[in-house]
Order: C-alpha cells, then sequence, then structure tokens
C-alpha cells in the first residue's frame, strides 16, 4: 500500500522520538535519498527519508551507506540552514501525506531561526522542500515547473498545503457529514465510496472497513447503516490517533503490504504479523530491494569504467598481434637486399625494379620492387633496415602483447569481483584498488578509501577457511594472513577468490579439502558448473611478483581437486 495519511499520523508518533534531538550530519547517499543523523540525550540514531515512487518511507534506520565524496549543492544547503539545529517538533496537517520538522538553528548572521523540513508523500510528485520562518520556500528536492498550474514548488514562494479535494479529513473533518455522503451512495461498493469521500486513508483500510462492517470486501452501501459506519469511522479515527500498531501482510510468504492495524479480509490466504516498530516495518519491506537498486546504480559506473577499459585493451591487443603477424613474414626483406648486394652491378641507377635470380630458391625468376630515387646500394641498404626493425618489433611486440595479456587477466578479474559484489562498502574497495592501480583518478577532495569488509569466514571439521571478496582481500589474505603450511586454494585457470585453508600445524582430511576446493569453486566465475578443477598447494609455494597486479600470484608443487557444486551448499 502508498503511504497513506493515517499510516503517516501513526508513523509521526513513533518520529516523536526525535525531538530535542540535534542533526549532527547529513548526507544524501543517492539520487532521492536522505539521510540524518541524529544525537540527544540517550538517543543517538539515523533519520532515513526516500522519495522514490518505488519505495517512499521516513524511518529510523541502522543501514551503512556509502557517501559520495562531493556532497549534491541540495545537501550543502540543508547543512547551511539545518545542521547543529535542534528538532522542536515533529508534527502533521491532520490526515494530510505530509510530515513536518520544525527546527531551530543559528544563521550566518548568529542569530536563532526556525526552518520546516517538510516531506509530502504524494506519489510520483513524493518531495523534501525547506521552508523558513516567513512561509517562503527555500529550496526542495523536486521543483515544479515555474509556469505550473498546479501548486508553485521554487524558491522564494509561499508554500502552501496539497489539494485534497472535497474529501472530509479522516482526523480534522465532520466524520457526521462524511459517513451522510458515502450513505448518499446506495448502490455504490462501500469501499469505493468511503475512499472517494474520506481522505486518508488507502484502499487497503476502505476494503478492510467494509470487511470489517458486512463480511463482504465488495458489499454495496445499502449492507450496511448510517450509525455502524459512523461508529467504525470514530474507531478508526481513534486507532490513528492513539499511534496504530505496525503489521505486515504476506501473501505466499511474500511481503505484500502493511497496515497500522491487523488486516482480518485475507482469511487463511495470508499472514499477518505484527513488527517491533514503524521503522522496523518500513526498513524490512523496502530495505533489500533499495540495496539492489542502491547497489546496482553504484554498479553502473564502474561497469561502464571496466567494460570500457577491457574494450580498450582488446583492440590495443589485436593491432598489436596482427603487428606481430607481420613482422614475422620479415624473412623476405632480409633477401631482397641480398640479391640486390649481389646484382648491383646489374642494377641501373633511376630503376623501379630488378628481375634477378633467387638463388634462396632454385634460382627462380624474383622480381624485386626498387625506390627509383635511391641508388641499388641505398635500395639494399632500405630492405636490410626493414629486416632488422621487424626482428625488433618481434621481440618488443611480444613483451607488449604479454603485457596487453596480463592487463586482460587483471581486469578480467576486477569485472568478475564487481559483478559478485553483494554489498555497496565492496564496490568502494574494488574503486579504491582501481585508483591505486591508475585505473580511476582520484579526485583532489577524495579521501582514501577505508576498507571496511572482511574475508567469508568458514569452518569445517574444525578447520578455519577464508575466502577473499575481492583482489585486494586476496592479496592480504595469500601474503599477510595465512601462515606458510596453511592451504591455498584456487579455481585452475579460472577467475575467482583466494581460498586459505588454515591448518595450525594439523593435517586437513579428504572431506576438509573438498569443502575448501568446493568453495573456490563456487565463488569463482565457475559457479554454476558442476565439475571444477582446483588446484591448491602450501602457501609457501604461492609468490607474488614483483610489479604484480592485485590477486595474481604463481605457485609450484601444487595438486589438483575437482569440485562438485552439484551436491554443494553453504
Amino acid at each position: 500500500m502508498p503511504l497513506d495519511g493515517s499510516f503517516i499520523a501513526c508513523l509521526r508518533h513513533e518520529l516523536n522520538a526525535a525531538q530535542n534531538c540535534h542533526i549532527d550530519k547529513i548526507h544524501i547517499p543517492a539520487k532521492n535519498e536522505f539521510v540524518f543523523a541524529l544525537r540527544g540525550k540517550g538517543f543517538n540514531k539515523k533519520l532515513f527519508i526516500s522519495l522514490s515512487p518505488e519505495s517512499p518511507r521516513i524511518s529510523f534506520t541502522e543501514t551503512v551507506f556509502d557517501n559520495p565524496a562531493s556532497p549534491p549543492m541540495f545537501c550543502m544547503l540543508l547543512r547551511k540552514h539545518l545542521a547543529s539545529g535542534r528538532i522542536l517538533s515533529v508534527d502533521g496537517f491532520g490526515a494530510e501525506r505530509l510530515i513536518k520538522f520544525s527546527i531551530q538553528s543559528t544563521n550566518e548572521m548568529g542569530d536563532r531561526v526556525i526552518n520546516t523540513l517538510i516531506i509530502e508523500f504524494l506519489g510520483h510528485k513524493t518531495n523534501l522542500i525547506l521552508v523558513d520562518s516567513n512561509g517562503r520556500i527555500l529550496d526542495s528536492a523536486r521543483r515544479s515547473d515555474i509556469e505550473s498550474l498546479d501548486r508553485l514548488i521554487q524558491p522564494g514562494a509561499k508554500y502552501s498545503l496539497p489539494e485534497n479535494g472535497a474529501k472530509v479529513d479522516l482526523l480534522l473533518g465532520d466524520l457526521n457529514a462524511a459517513t451522510k455522503n458515502i450513505m448518499d451512495f446506495e448502490t455504490a461498493k462501500l469501499s469505493d465510496a468511503i475512499l472517494q469521500n474520506v481522505a486518508g486513508i488507502s484502499p487497503l483500510i476502505c476494503r478492510e472497513m467494509a470487511f470489517i462492517l458486512t463480511g463482504d470486501c465488495d458489499s454495496l452501501v445499502s449492507a450496511t447503516n448510517y450509525d455502524s459506519l459512523l461508529n467504525e469511522l470514530l474507531k478508526l479515527k481513534k486507532v490513528v490517533l492513539d499511534g496504530g500498531e505496525p503489521y505486515v501482510i504476506y501473501l505466499d510468504g511474500k511481503p505484500k503490504d502493511y497496515s497500522f492495524l491487523p488486516i482480518k479480509q485475507y482469511g487463511n490466504l495470508a499472514e499477518v504479523k505484527r513488527c517491533t516498530s514503524f521503522s522496523d516495518l518500513l526498513e524490512g519491506f523496502y530495505g533489500e530491494k533499495d540495496k539492489a537498486r542502491r547497489l546496482e546504480n553504484s554498479k553502473a559506473d564502474l561497469l561502464k569504467k571496466i567494460k570500457n577499459l577491457i574494450a580498450r585493451n582488446d583492440k590495443k591487443l589485436a593491432i598489436r598481434q596482427d603487428e606481430l603477424k607481420k613482422s614475422a613474414n620479415r624473412e623476405h626483406f632480409r633477401i631482397y637486399g641480398e640479391l640486390i648486394k649481389a646484382n648491383i652491378y646489374r642494377i641501373e641507377k633511376g630503376a623501379t625494379k630488378a628481375v634477378v635470380e633467387n638463388y634462396y630458391d632454385n634460382c627462380n625468376t624474383l622480381e624485386i620492387p626498387l625506390n627509383s630515387a635511391l641508388s641499388p646500394a641505398a635500395n639494399a641498404a632500405k630492405y636490410f633496415k626493414e629486416y632488422k626493425k621487424a626482428c625488433t618489433a618481434e621481440q618488443t611486440l611480444g613483451e607488449l602483447i604479454a603485457q596487453c595479456q596480463t592487463e586482460k587477466e587483471y581486469l578480467d578479474s576486477v569485472l568478475f569481483e564487481l559483478q559478485s559484489a553483494t554489498e555497496v562498502y565492496e564496490l568502494a574497495e574494488i574503486r579504491a584498488e582501481l585508483t591505486e592501480g591508475g585505473y580511476i583518478t582520484r579526485s583532489t577532495n577524495n579521501k582514501k578509501a577505508k576498507i571496511n569488509s572482511k574475508p567469508y569466514i568458514f569452518s569445517k571439521n574444525g578447520f578455519e577457511i577464508m575466502v577473499g571478496k575481492n583482489n585486494l582481500q586476496n592479496d592480504m589474505l595469500t601474503t599477510k594472513m595465512a601462515s606458510k603450511n596453511d592451504l591455498w586454494f584456487h579455481t585452475k585457470n579460472i577467475h575467482g577468490s583466494h581460498v586459505i585453508l588454515i591448518t595450525n600445524g594439523k593435517e586437513p582430511d579428504d572431506d576438509t579439502l573438498l569443502y575448501a576446493a568446493n568453495l573456490a569453486a563456487y565463488f569463482s566465475k565457475a559457479k554454476n558448473s558442476n565439475q571444477v578443477p582446483v588446484d591448491y598447494t602450501p602457501v609457501k609455494y604461492v609468490k607474488k611478483p614483483n610489479g604484480a597486479k592485485p590477486g595474481m600470484v604463481i605457485y609450484t608443487t601444487n595438486k589438483t581437486i575437482y569440485a562438485n557444486l552439484g551436491e554443494f551448499s553453504l
């Protein structure tokens, strides 16, 4: 269900805990997302606001956000007017779908002022608006068209409430009049009549009222009476004024909807669970979806960068391989030079070609192109120079091609770890790796990324097994954390994580070895295969060459075990 006015009114009761708290920090971690760090006596929480049409909400949260190095301009404006401010009150306007925070702060002149932060939950027009003490808009997350016939949401404009039509507000309006209006629609569906005449309740609650009154969500207005309907509206108003209770409705085991009162209209088809708080309800209902969306948005820029680097490297590799093929066909240059020298007395100056017997090919006749501007001796020298150049090119191109192939292997490994990342902070580590490698330029105001994540840790038969999440962690595991007698696992010629089986001087059994090999296969590009070759060897035989890319090692004295992921689960 969308956030209706009644649910928001209940939510305001919970948000009252922020009253008298100070705003410590303000961040905009992503588009349409706002985080206010609040602190007060015995209170230290983050207030999260999402303006996304797919998941609009306001709640206290424990989620850790990856904030951009350079805050948006609107974030700077919020900090200017609200940072260190004290929240005086958390209010609303009846059953309107909005919440307002009155915040006392100090302006640039040192005077105390009271600004109002208003969050409107109006579908695709959901907005966050900062209003000054005179009721003028300082700015907003979304500005309206300056020529719009609807409300003007622009800096300097007078703030006005959204239009609510002719509906009666559930909390502030005359419910007797609302009941009379509803009863006039005798042949209409009761739930539809309630929705059209009472502001602040969603279709879900309207259907629930019809179900409570008549036992049928689709019943007509004529199936109830004035007194029963008025009584039910008054009861609903009291529930909202008392703060309600958070409930999630599950259909087929999945969260389908939520409400501020227990929903009974689905009968045995649904499971209705009470949550500990409205914040927990909203975080649980939207959290995973938001996390996935935030992750994909953060991945997009890095994915584009890596794919461009791979495409550029592949193009460079193809050009060098083509040049190498050409340089391999260099022997004819030497033969041309030798034959010109052998026949120099027969070649006239200014000739464009020389026809000679090729004693390298059974004295068959050979026609050699000549530069008429050069003497015969100079033409011979030219061909010898081309031959020497091709010899040098072959050696140089071989080294450059090897570099391109190493680069390709490394970039493919970064692409794999990027596609495998499940947390936003893991992307920050990959970005740090690329920055250290010179693939991404560090902004002048961008501090070196702090590494937050830790390797995956598993256990089997009393042995601990660590799995790296990215190339930097792979290096850390193999070269710093592991001891020389621990066992190192990696898929054979396949990109994947370094896996360290900590032995502590003990000999692991075959079952433990197979489990570690399965982990190496599972955290690799061969995850969807069954029989995957995995090399393993003591860590003392794993070396990182000087200048090698992150995660790149060489190893010897290895054995190979075949992982079977068809029978494996974490």
